[in-house]
């Protein structure tokens, strides 16, 4: 598991070179919940951004991890398959489309 703490970066996917960068941190949001971090990723080259938010990181106790969270790379490549997968096309036009994953990129 390739972790990093880079705010972005680039990660290759059936031969294709995707670049990520934080769209934002985890932040706190209605009723004592959290969203956990969210990248964009696009197609080198290409302009349509896809959205993924990974949920947030929580201890066993029940509360958040509230340190600076660092991205996984093995997650934001299965990422990328599985937002093709539900339908994202990189080289289409419009708007950023949002996907929520889980912690692995699924």
């Amino acid at each position: 598991m390739q972790r990093t703490r880079d705010n972005s970066g680039t990660v290759v996917v059936d031969g294709e070179t995707y670049e990520w960068e934080i769209r934002r941190q985890p932040r706190p949001v209605a009723d004592g919940k959290w969203e956990g971090i969210a990248i964009s990723l696009r197609l080198q080259g290409y302009q349509r951004e896809a959205i993924v938010q990974f949920p947030m990181p929580m201890h066993p106790s029940g509360r958040p991890e509230m340190e600076k969270q660092r991205i996984d790379l093995d997650a934001v490549t299965t990422s990328v398959t599985s937002i093709i997968e539900a339908g994202w096309d990189p080289t289409s036009r419009g708007r950023a489309m949002v996907f929520d994953v889980d912690a692995q990129g699924r």
